[in-house]
Order: structure tokens, then C-alpha cells, then sequence
């Protein structure tokens, strides 16, 4: 048992450099060195007779115990920050750290991002794209937005941007022998697959009485961008979401037959403390803004897709 705590600089820089992933970017964050932060490091691993990163030439990462060590030395400083920022909030840093996907960015919230960051120049907003990883942990972050059917129990959930999944393709492969009349036209086509823990097809097939198909044949593309761009590109058909919007509606893809997964969406999630900070306000208003907007816009333009 230790008789103090490790000193709180040292904590601090292991905090930096696990949550950025870099000694050099912690070193930025911090104002310091990357010589100070690998020190610091070095210090707080000697006084805790560990390891918590593995080094080797080109990258370092964390090993188990350092995973355990960030999750409580991240929740901690963050429960610190916002007490402060309760007790002071005109010394509010106003960083907000957002874990959202590569595909919601591009699909959406780059083009809108610019407009908040216009608005309320005093807050920065950090993106991290672990939302969909196995590991991912909320209290890592201060929000997140994570597409699906279903929630993390311990946080609080609103429901952003509800959406259907839906079959989509390039008008080309109506030459390849797809008929939008008779679904068994599918038996003869090339289904583009999500992680086979994350895919849809299967269900989306036995609704449409093709059940003995299973998920269907095709490859499997993780990137969403890029399978979402094999569609386009006419290598076969893609499950996708109201996101893709406006390459339907500029007739890149189209939806061949009205066979659709409901109960889906993207959701935000955030603890509960969020709610103490006002840059957290801030930007959950807008976001709420930003999506009435979008499906405004979307309901007046309709055509063949509406969210649910």
C-alpha cells in the first residue's frame, strides 16, 4: 500500500499522453517538452513499479494497467475540471471532447461544425473516433454520438437523428440484372457487409422472404465511407441511413425496394454531470438546432427517403 499518491504532475502528463495517444501531442497539450512528459512518465511508472505503456521505435501504447490507470486518472481530473468550472466558470477551458464516428463527421457534422465553432469561438471541440470501438468507455469523453438500436444503460440517451436502415445501390446495377418487381432478382447480386458483429443483412433479407440467403455473398468493407463509395461505384448493394440523403436525392443511389429496418438511429449520449457545464449546454442546444434544421430541409425536399 502506498504511503502518498504519485505526484500529480506525473498523473497529469499519463493522463495527456493516454487520452491523445502521443508523448508529443500531450507535450503541445500541456505546454511542455516531450522530454518533460516521458520523465514524467518514467517517474510515475518507477513509483508505481509498473509499466503502463509499451514503447517501441515508431509508437508507444498502453498496456493493461495503463488502461486502468487512464480510465480512473481521466474520470477523476474530468470530475475536477467540472467541479471547478461549477465553482468557476469564468475560468471554464471550455474543451468539450466528442467521440464520434469518421462517417457521421463526413456525413454530417463537418459541414455544420463551422457554425458553432463561429458562434461560441471560446470552446474547443475535440473529436475522437472510438465511439464504435469494442473498448469505448462514455466517461472517457463528454459526449458522444453513436448510431443503433439501443443504449448504454448508465448514461443518459436522446434520440438525435431517427432513421431506418435501408437497402440502397447505383442505378447501374439495374443493367445487372436487378428488378426493382421481384425481390429474387437479389439472389444474383453482390451484398457489401458491415463486421459480421454489426450486420444487418441477414435481418433485412428475411424481411424481404429471403431468409434462406443468410447475410447474403459480398465482401466485407469496415470503413462505412468506403463501403458506402463501393455502392456508389456500383460493387453491389450497401444497408445504410438517412445520412445518405443527398446522394439520393442526386440519384448516386437509389432505393430499389420500400423493405426497411426501423427502430434505428443516432443517439447522444452523456453522463449526467455533463449537464453542470455550460459549453456541454452549448453545443447539445445546437446539435438539438442542427437537427431540426436538417430534417426540415429533408421533409420539404422528400422524395423516396424520410427518417421515421
Amino acid at each position: 500500500m502506498f504511503k502518498q499518491l504519485p505526484p500529480l504532475k506525473s498523473l497529469r502528463a499519463f493522463e495527456a499522453a493516454a487520452r491523445v495517444g502521443s508523448f508529443t501531442e500531450a507535450a503541445k497539450e500541456l505546454s511542455l517538452t516531450q522530454g518533460a512528459i516521458s520523465y514524467q512518465i518514467r517517474v510515475l511508472e518507477s513509483n508505481l513499479g509498473i509499466d503502463l505503456f509499451s514503447r517501441s521505435a515508431r509508437q508507444v501504447s498502453l498496456t493493461n494497467a495503463g488502461h486502468s490507470l487512464f480510465r480512473t486518472t481521466h474520470r477523476l481530473f474530468r470530475e475536477l475540471e467540472d467541479e471547478i468550472h461549477s465553482l468557476a466558470p469564468s475560468k471554464d477551458s471550455s474543451i468539450l471532447t466528442v467521440s464520434v464516428s469518421t462517417y457521421f463527421v463526413t456525413r454530417w457534422l463537418s459541414k455544420r461544425l463551422g457554425k458553432f465553432i463561429n458562434r461560441h469561438p471560446q470552446i474547443t471541440i475535440r473529436l475522437q473516433h472510438s465511439v464504435n470501438d469494442p473498448d469505448f468507455a462514455l466517461e472517457e469523453v463528454d459526449l458522444a454520438i453513436q448510431w443503433g438500436v439501443g443504449t448504454d444503460s448508465q448514461s443518459v440517451s436522446e434520440l438525435l437523428i431517427p432513421s431506418p436502415m435501408i437497402a440502397l445501390c447505383a442505378p447501374q446495377l439495374f443493367d445487372a440484372g436487378l428488378d426493382s418487381g421481384n425481390l429474387d432478382s437479389l439472389r444474383q447480386q453482390t451484398f457489401l457487409h458491415d463486421q459480421e458483429s454489426n450486420d444487418g443483412w441477414s435481418e433485412w433479407l428475411k424481411l424481404a422472404g429471403l431468409g434462406e440467403l443468410g447475410a447474403g455473398s459480398g465482401p466485407v468493407i469496415l470503413d462505412p465511407n468506403v463501403r458506402v463509395q463501393s455502392a456508389i461505384d456500383a460493387q453491389g448493394l450497401v444497408l445504410a441511413n438517412i445520412l445518405l440523403f443527398e446522394d439520393i436525392a442526386a440519384g448516386r443511389l437509389v432505393e430499389p425496394f420500400n423493405i426497411r429496418l426501423e427502430g434505428y438511429g443516432f443517439h447522444l449520449l452523456y453522463a449526467e454531470s455533463a449537464k453542470k457545464r455550460n459549453a456541454f449546454l452549448l453545443f447539445r442546444q445546437w446539435l438539438l438546432d442542427e437537427v431540426e434544421m436538417f430534417r426540415e430541409d429533408q421533409a420539404a425536399s422528400q422524395g423516396e427517403f424520410h427518417a421515421g
